[in-house]
């Protein structure tokens, strides 16, 4: 018997598919169509790892199984190769970025192709192709065209030793990545793209998506859209000055007891330079006060902001830190509310592009103002009382509840649930918050109520109510409500709301010691503090978002030249289309120049021009885009690779789009997803494409760390190349350990064990299929066939939801039964071979074309008399479709629950009835142990899984 030799069949197989041209996808097609996406890679010096491998082979796997069920698959590939990273690595070894590149996509390709991917490869593109980029470049210059492209004055983050601008993704620990000098900030004019004026679209678009809805949280907190309003605070110094600041919470104006402005703000250089000058100013009072207009700390304030020049954006805002910051003294602003001054102070945690750059600091309500107000003692003035909302069970009645509250306060019933008996929600405003704590405190349990699971004696108890805060146990389950009724009436204090001994509280609540908004709720108080402020000419409704505009430009070499000239007479000037692409030229010095500026800068002949549009002497705009911009519409480029005419045939693009399932890593799911869904919303809005969403479907995958459970580095000596894995155990090993080494989405560590059990379970398919003769095509074991159409309908389900690890796992279950089976049929073989195909392809190639011969006459196949010069691969057979009456289990597992716990379980007929069920727990001896002396309320019944007795 012949022995399984992957080295043998593998490269056997690739060759004849990729002459066949089996992947490549139909142009014009009635079939449906599948756009199969993966984030096209970046082709780095170091090759692939086992890591980058887990995404290609799932949507393989799936690319392969829907073009088996009858669909026109596009499985595109091509290279996101502009950006730093391959200048670094041509830098450090001294060897131009073009050159570089392309010996890093030509490992690329062999690696992949040595795993057997079905790539469509006629479609193959790249970012630094001129071909390519001049549809980058016309885009960006129909961004410009509408307006969506600018230039401003922006802080960067600065490398003083390697002298370039540096993406936030390029700065690691407050460090410069390709050299590790600690970076600062330094203000550039910079090219932006407006993508804020997409803010609200790009939030409701993710309504039409399928998206896990951690990609969706992601997306809407980087938007960071508030409602709230602006405010001006007055600013006494040499002249009057103004501090504007976006509140989401103007309710709390008169709490304000301090303004904090970013360093970079433009009110703190404008009075780093006044000079000393001392002004004598009427108080209401009618007593002359001195004001010193000079920053009487000057030493100190520039020292600080020298230190804050020195972190990343990450370091300023990290949550865990402690926060720090210096103020102006000599200098004070008005709060317009009360005409009070308060200090100012500077502090590196406000960001100048978040917001105004400064913010009104109201400590009593705010968790980092009142740290901060702590530790540099500044008043705190409380003007919120809480609203608490209470849980309540009822056994009895709503009003003997409710009796007991209305000591505290103003009662409400919210809401009514009936899922757990009479459970209502209710409202307590506070007449008197001291009496209400005052009796939490007095009516303390002293021992914790026993069989309540994280229940603990945080809880009161008067007359017949039990009052419980629920902040040191956030489980309010069953049980803890009926251990809770043996002693009365429940209500629970819910986590996100204060705790009694809390000294910050920043829900919403009432108004307090703010004049005339008194006693108003906070949402009635937001809207009159609005129309105040506004009538006062101080402030006004406004929207914020914590979303910026996207800095689009880099002083770099390797990237996309912007396809714009600078004219004395006649400002920027496009490059008109018929002009592009504007190519990038090849230099020998790429690396940065010492002023700064784009290493383009010192190309006179490729920088120096006749302007487009009056002729006269201009000069070529020398920054150059970054990495992000051909990833923002490359999956475009995939549906007509080799057009010049446009970025892509209209009609192509309404056949293809939007993309079915796109796969890519969890920290893609905020920047480049946002970046190409607002560059597809724009191309929408020009007639470009026919919808404003590019994905119809977004998954993430899991990382791979490696064996010692850190990330795979060079510098750790922990990579694992899958080129050492495809030698020594296949490249079928590979793929289905990747699918099976735990569930797609959670990151797990490496395992090299298990490449070593996939090599033996495809040993086990290789030596079981090999002693197949027999033609019999029925079969008399119905449990067999049974377990035949179940792992059908299994596979078939856990490849679309992308739970491959059970869908293997279930076909291993297949294989050990088709070894007890004496003799193996051969239609049966053919049946487990198709659903193996799609993760293991090559030995089910192998397989199948042996199967395929005269000895054999399969269902399925169609024929077994084939001209041998002809080929059809498994790849071209149908998908398997199950037997919906044979996965019918005749007997399962009742599980048999009491007040949702497990008690017993038995085996019954799968279509037993809900009275047949309940008959026949109540009669066993575990569960009537455990009701005896109980009342029975209630019978839960879910077919075929469980039944729940409620007592």
């Amino acid at each position: 018997m012949e022995n399984y030799n992957p080295k043998k069949i593998e490269p056997k197989w690739q060759i004849k598919w990729e002459e066949q041209n089996l992947y490549k996808a139909e142009e014009k097609s009635r079939k449906q169509k599948k756009y199969i996406l993966i984030e096209f890679p970046y082709p780095s010096g170091s090759g692939l790892h086992v890591g980058h491998c887990r995404p290609y082979c799932a949507l393989d796997t799936l690319a392969r199984k829907k073009k088996m069920e009858g669909n026109n698959v596009l499985f595109p590939i091509g290279w996101d190769a502009f950006g730093l990273p391959t200048e670094n690595f041509a830098i450090k070894n001294k060897i131009h970025p073009q050159e570089a590149t392309e010996k890093n996509i030509a490992n690329f390709k062999k690696q992949i192709k040595s795993l057997g991917l079905s790539f469509d490869w006629s479609r193959e593109i790249n970012t630094t192709d001129p071909k390519y980029y001049k549809w980058t470049q016309w885009i960006f210059l129909k961004l410009f065209e509408k307006g969506l492209a600018y230039q401003a004055e922006m802080p960067i983050n600065w490398c003083p030793s390697c002298k370039i601008g540096l993406a936030n993704e390029e700065v690691v620990d407050g460090k410069c990545e390709r050299c590790g000098t600690i970076t600062e900030k330094k203000i550039k004019k910079q090219w932006m793209l407006k993508i804020t004026a997409y803010a609200d679209r790009l939030i409701e678009g993710l309504k039409k998506v399928d998206y896990p809805e951690r990609v969706k949280t992601q997306q809407i907190n980087w938007i960071g859209k508030s409602e709230g309003a602006t405010i001006k605070f007055k600013v006494k110094s040499e002249k009057l000055k103004v501090i504007e600041v976006f509140t989401t919470r103007p309710d709390t104006l008169f709490g304000c007891t301090y303004l904090v402005v970013c360093p970079e703000h433009k009110i703190v250089a404008s009075l780093l330079k006044v000079k000393s000058q001392k002004s004598k100013v009427k108080s209401t009072n009618q007593n002359s006060k001195i004001y010193n207009f000079k920053i009487e700390n000057l030493n100190e304030v520039k020292k600080y902001l020298k230190e804050a020049k020195q972190k990343s954006d990450l370091e300023r805002t990290d949550l865990a830190k402690e926060k720090t910051g210096v103020e102006l003294k000599g200098i004070k602003a008005i709060n317009p509310a009360n005409n009070k001054e308060i200090p100012i102070f500077v502090a590196d945690y406000v960001l100048s592009h978040y917001g105004t750059g400064a913010i009104m600091a109201v400590p009593a309500h705010d968790e980092r103002d009142f740290e901060f107000a702590k530790k540099y003692n500044i008043k705190i003035k409380e003007v919120i009382k809480s609203e608490i909302v209470k849980y309540t069970v009822i056994e009895k009645s709503l009003e003997e509840c409710k009796k007991v509250l209305k000591k505290f306060g103003e009662v409400k019933v919210l809401s009514h649930n009936k899922d757990w008996g009479d459970f209502f929600e209710v409202s307590l405003i506070y007449k008197n918050e001291g009496k209400f704590i005052s009796f939490l405190k007095n009516h303390l349990l002293p021992e914790k109520i026993s069989g309540a699971k994280s229940f603990y004696a945080d809880s009161c108890r008067t007359s017949n109510i039990i009052v419980f805060n629920r902040k040191k146990f956030n489980i309010l389950n069953q049980d803890n409500l009926n251990e809770c009724k043996k002693y009365g009436h429940a209500i629970g204090i819910p986590n996100e709301q204060m705790d009694i001994d809390a000294d910050v509280y920043t829900g919403e609540g009432i108004n307090i010691n703010s004049d005339f908004l008194d006693g108003l709720e906070t949402k009635k108080a937001k809207e009159k503090i609005t129309k105040w402020l506004e009538k006062k000419g101080v402030g006004k409704k406004a929207v914020n978002y914590k979303l910026r505009d996207w800095i689009f430009s880099r002083q770099h070499y390797w990237g996309e030249p912007i396809p714009l000239v600078h004219c004395k007479k006649c400002g920027t000037v496009p490059i008109p289309k018929k002009d592009l692409p504007v190519e990038l030229p090849y230099v020998e010095k790429y690396e940065p120049t010492e002023t700064g500026e784009s290493p383009l800068t010192n190309i006179s002949k490729w920088v120096n021009v006749k302007c487009p549009k009056c002729g006269s002497a201009a000069k070529r705009e020398t920054d150059t885009m970054p990495n992000w911009a051909g990833s923002s519409w490359y999956f475009l480029r995939y549906l007509d690779p080799q057009n010049d005419k446009a970025l892509a045939d209209f009609e192509k693009i309404k056949y293809w789009m939007p993309v079915d399932f796109y796969n890519g890593g969890m920290e893609h799911t905020t920047l480049h997803l946002l970046y190409s869904r607002f560059w597809h919303k724009f191309l929408f809005d020009i007639g470009v494409v026919p919808q404003d969403e590019p994905y119809q479907k977004r998954t993430s995958h899991g990382m791979v760390l490696a064996e010692d459970g850190r990330k795979m580095s060079k510098s750790f000596g922990n990579v694992i190349n899958p080129d050492d894995v495809v030698e020594k155990f296949g490249a079928d090993a590979l793929r289905l350990y990747e699918m099976f080494m735990g569930p797609f989405e959670q990151t797990i560590s490496w395992n090299t064990d298990g490449s070593v059990g996939m090599r033996r379970f495809l040993e086990r398919v290789w030596k079981l299929f090999q002693e197949t003769k027999n033609r019999k095509q029925k079969t008399e074991n119905t449990q067999y066939e049974r377990l035949l159409h179940q792992t059908i309908k299994k596979v078939t389900e856990d490849i679309d939801n992308f739970k491959f690890n059970t869908a293997i796992a279930q076909l291993m279950i297949l294989l050990n039964e088709m070894e007890k089976q004496k003799p193996l049929f051969a239609v049966h073989c053919l049946l487990f071979i198709k659903l193996l195909s799609p993760f293991a392809p090559h030995i089910a190639e192998e397989l199948y074309q042996k199967l395929k011969k005269p000895a054999f006459v399969l269902e399925g196949t169609s024929t077994g008399k084939q001209n041998s010069k002809q080929f059809k691969s498994i790849f071209e057979e149908p998908w398997p479709k199950y037997n919906p009456e044979l996965i019918k289990e005749e007997k399962i597992n009742l599980i048999i629950q009491i007040n949702g716990k497990v008690r017993d379980q038995i085996e019954v007929d799968a279509e037993i009835s809900e009275q047949e069920a309940k008959e026949i727990a109540l009669s066993r001896k575990k569960v009537i142990k455990w009701i005896k002396g109980k009342k029975v309320k209630k019978v839960i019944f879910v077919k075929g899984k469980l039944l729940n007795i409620v007592i």
